[in-house]
């Protein structure tokens, strides 16, 4: 654990101690309360809205990077809702 504190540059997380030992909790409670499809839209909401403020002032690289940014973390959504759908059928109890 003191390795991902590191990465993590000792920062605060807001995340709970058992939060902090089983991430997966958190991501269930995130994807459990947000629609998939309402979270793309609200990052696609973002992303308009940061590159709507700042066309002004920013650099091709910077919109550049932002839009790469943008589509990772769409794909990492994508991804943390696949893996925890997967990983809640694991932990259920069969049914029957």
């Amino acid at each position: 654990m003191e390795n991902i504190m590191k990465k993590l540059d000792y920062q605060p997380t807001n995340l709970s101690d058992y939060e902090l030992e089983n991430p997966l909790s958190t991501m269930v409670d995130f994807l459990d309360n947000n629609d998939l499809h309402h979270i793309r839209e609200k990052v696609w909401q973002l992303y308009k809205g940061w590159v709507n403020n700042s066309v002004g002032f920013t650099e091709g690289d910077e919109n550049a990077d932002m839009l790469y940014f943008y589509t990772q973390l769409v794909d990492f959504i994508n991804a943390a809702f696949i893996y925890t759908e997967k990983r809640k059928l694991e932990i259920q109890p069969p049914k029957g």
